[in-house]
């Protein structure tokens, strides 16, 4: 009997290790020994937004306003006979420039009473300068010691062209007077004057002491030249005479003869003419 007993216990507890062992071999299938490892989510990493560099708008330069030149700019400075020789140059290396028109040759950087003529250059003819002022060139003048001053606004770098026979002609009949320093311009309405405009002789003659000739005599003119109404750089211009033109000499001083041209009377640069 309690062999019996013995054997039925045996069997329940058998059956119930084995309901057992289902039951946990059942939930192995339901749930894994082991969990999937889960990861926490990885973003990628958003860089922070390069915003593009903007740079300062460029405005165009604007250059400074260019005001028209002023006369003082364009027109050469007025300066006295000291002023020009005070900055006055010689040069190491001579050059040779060209008479743009008829010029005269003077004593001075200057026109006034300080700057006599003694010479000229006709158009197109060689000059040999060998120093220069502001506005004026020092010229080499042939036959004196001295050098000249020829003005530097009469003047090319370039070969000139000599005044043609008519241009000659038309300055001998009136057609052109030569101004102040000797370089003609077209004056067309100033024509030569008379006798009838000069001076009379003898109060000219007697003021600046001019030497009558006992006999008169014929002068050539070497170059372009002024007929004034007085012995002096300052008198009135009643005429011209163009190179080559015979004249009558009627008197002299030291730096100017007496002529007649023509019937105009008045005075001319000695320097100018020959007999």
């Amino acid at each position: 009997m309690k062999v019996e007993k013995t054997r039925l216990l045996l069997a329940a507890l058998l059956i119930g290790s084995v309901a057992l062992l289902a039951t946990g071999c059942d939930k192995l299938k339901k749930e894994p020994m082991t969990e999937k490892v889960t990861e926490a989510p990885t973003e990628e990493p958003t860089e922070a937004p390069t915003e593009k560099p903007t740079e300062p708008p460029t405005e165009p330069p604007t250059e400074p306003p260019t005001e028209p030149p002023t006369e003082s700019e364009t027109e050469p400075k007025v300066l006295t006979v000291e002023e020009e020789k005070a900055q006055e140059t010689q040069y190491e290396n001579y050059i040779t420039v060209y008479a743009a028109d008829d010029i005269n040759v003077r004593t001075a950087p200057g026109t006034g009473d300080d700057s006599e003529i003694f010479d000229s250059f006709d158009q197109g003819e060689a000059i040999t300068v060998v120093g220069e002022t502001p506005n004026w060139y020092v010229v080499d003048v042939e036959d004196y010691e001295q050098n000249g001053y020829v003005s530097k606004e009469f003047v090319s770098g370039d070969a000139v062209e000599p005044k043609s026979e008519e241009e000659r002609a038309a300055e001998a009949s009136g057609e052109t007077t030569p101004s102040d320093d000797g370089n003609s311009s077209d004056t067309s309405s100033t024509p030569v004057s008379t006798g009838a405009n000069t001076v009379p002789a003898s109060d000219v003659d007697s003021q600046y002491n001019v030497e009558s000739f006992a006999e008169t005599f014929a002068l050539q003119a070497t170059a372009g030249a002024n007929i004034r109404q007085t012995p002096s750089q300052d008198g009135d211009i009643i005429g011209v005479v163009a190179s080559g033109t015979n004249v009558t000499a009627l008197g002299s001083t030291d730096r100017w003869y007496k002529i007649d041209y023509n019937g105009t009377v008045g005075y001319v640069n000695r320097n100018l003419f020959a007999e």
